[in-house]
């Protein structure tokens, strides 16, 4: 009888673990491998490197804000691709400079400026500490990416700093490169939440309806803190 018994314990434990581990592999599979696409918004401030933007060797420019939604798809443990867009606020800034104001009268720049800088890219994403699904990455990680983009700068612009100087409204296309450093902290399972700094690297100087005062093309640049969420299967 107690022989039995025995059994009947050996057998309930065994029934039990077996059990217990379908389920979490079942979850595992469910929760786990499923889990390669990824929805992030972002917020932070942002800057744009331009002609008459500001003094930038004195950090004398403006700050607006920035916001953007992404989509990625995990491809490899170490890689993502990542789709992104957004809107960046960009202005005009720096006090008024007798020198510049001479330049832009020559060349028939504009003085100052203020709009939309509406952003699209596509970009690999690529992992400093690899992982092959959600259940199983750090607390901690670095990512890096960069590829392509399209920014359209809705604006308008004026060619005097006086207070009733006329607005003429523009509109500029261009290409541009970006590039993206981020850190990020696992929230739970599903979310993490990220510092990023983004360039956006044009291949145009007249977004702001300024051309050649400064030695580069026009850039954009931004931080955010970015709040990722996991997303289930069917998606």
């Amino acid at each position: 009888m107690k022989i039995k018994v025995i059994y009947s314990g050996i057998l309930l434990l065994l029934s039990g673990f077996f059990f217990s581990t379908f389920c979490k592999a079942q979850s595992f599979y469910r929760d786990g491998n499923l889990r390669t696409s990824s929805l992030s918004i972002g917020l932070g401030p942002s800057f744009m490197y331009s002609d008459n933007g500001g003094v930038f060797k004195v950090s004398d420019f403006n700050w607006s804000p920035v916001f953007s939604l992404a989509y990625a798809k995990k491809i490899h443990s170490r890689w993502a691709i990542q789709t992104t867009g957004g809107v960046q606020f960009v202005r005009s800034g720096g006090e008024i400079r007798d020198y510049a104001i001479r330049r832009w009268e020559e060349t028939g720049g504009a003085f100052s400026f203020k709009g939309q800088a509406y952003f699209l890219d596509l970009t690999p994403v690529f992992y400093v500490i690899p992982y092959d699904n959600h259940m199983n990455r750090g607390r901690f990680n670095a990512y890096l990416g960069s590829g392509f983009g399209i920014v359209h700068v809705s604006r308008t612009e004026t060619f005097s700093f006086e207070d009733n100087a006329t607005e003429f409204s523009a509109n500029t296309t261009a290409t541009y490169i970006p590039a993206v450093i981020g850190f990020s902290f696992s929230l739970d399972q599903f979310s993490d939440l990220s510092l990023e700094l983004k360039g956006m690297f044009t291949f145009s100087d007249e977004l702001d309806g300024n051309k050649g005062y400064n030695e580069f093309n026009d850039h954009l640049f931004q931080t955010q803190i970015v709040y990722k969420r996991l997303l289930s299967r069917r998606f």
